[in-house]
């Protein structure tokens, strides 16, 4: 996608393969049919010069319109249309198709499974960072530019993945929970110590906190959610007192 006026964004490259047998459909550059705020260089690997190049040769669509047609003569309204953040493609494409199988949908659910059908999942994880915790596969990495052809290869191997190892995919999800669970916890603690900043200083609080930790066995190097609510807690201090203050 490349950015143009009014804050929205257009298509500039579009890949389609066959998800059964893995044959590339398209793979083919988009002509823009307006002007082109930003490039987005860094992420699409494409300038002005690439694609007036590509526009040139015939290697590009005229616009996106040419893309869409291009694309239904592979499918029609009983194909699944299988990615990652399908809504954004087929929002550019002008597309409204509710055979779809999300990537990003399907291993969020497995996260927050108690999400009702119309509800907003709390968040979804990039397809970079299911591949790699799911599939230890390393995709946009460095700083070459995304690949739309080798992003869909590895949407179809993470859903692939996904169907044949359910169990595999349920404690990934516990794992991603946990963590949510952790940002969550620690968003919390630094909130409440902003709202009541100690007037002890630093030395002495470095010094009861290590009384502190000793006391509970508590490692406080270790772990990087440290929350001085939980010690209190612990210690058998009355929630909301600040035993630090002076």
């Amino acid at each position: 996608m490349i950015g143009v006026k009014d804050n929205r964004q257009t298509l500039a490259f579009i890949s389609a393969i066959d998800f059964l047998t893995g044959d590339v459909l398209i793979s083919r550059y988009v002509a823009p049919s307006e002007e082109v705020i930003d490039w987005r260089s860094k992420i699409t690997g494409i300038t002005q010069d690439v694609m007036t190049s590509a526009t040139i040769s015939g290697a590009a669509f005229r616009n996106w319109r040419e893309a869409r047609e291009n694309l239904w003569q592979f499918a029609d309204t009983s194909t699944v249309f299988v990615g990652q953040s399908l809504n954004y493609d087929l929002e550019v494409l002008g597309i409204c198709h509710n055979r779809i199988v999300d990537s990003a949908i399907l291993t969020a659910e497995a996260v927050f499974p108690a999400t009702g059908p119309t509800e907003s999942l709390p968040r979804v994880w990039s397809l970079k960072a299911v591949a790699k915790t799911l599939l230890d596969l390393d995709i946009q990495s460095g700083d070459r530019a995304h690949s739309a052809l080798r992003d869909a290869y590895a949407v179809r191997d993470v859903i692939i993945f996904c169907i044949r190892n359910p169990e595999q995919l349920k404690s990934w999800a516990e794992l991603r929970k946990k963590e949510e669970g952790q940002k969550g916890k620690k968003s919390r603690c630094k909130s409440k110590v902003k709202r009541n900043p100690t007037t002890s200083s630093t030395q002495d609080i470095q010094h009861k906190t290590r009384v502190l930790k000793d006391e509970f066995e508590y490692d406080i190097d270790d772990d990087d959610e440290f929350c001085l609510s939980e010690y209190a807690r612990d210690a058998g201090w009355p929630d909301g007192w600040d035993p630090w203050s002076d």
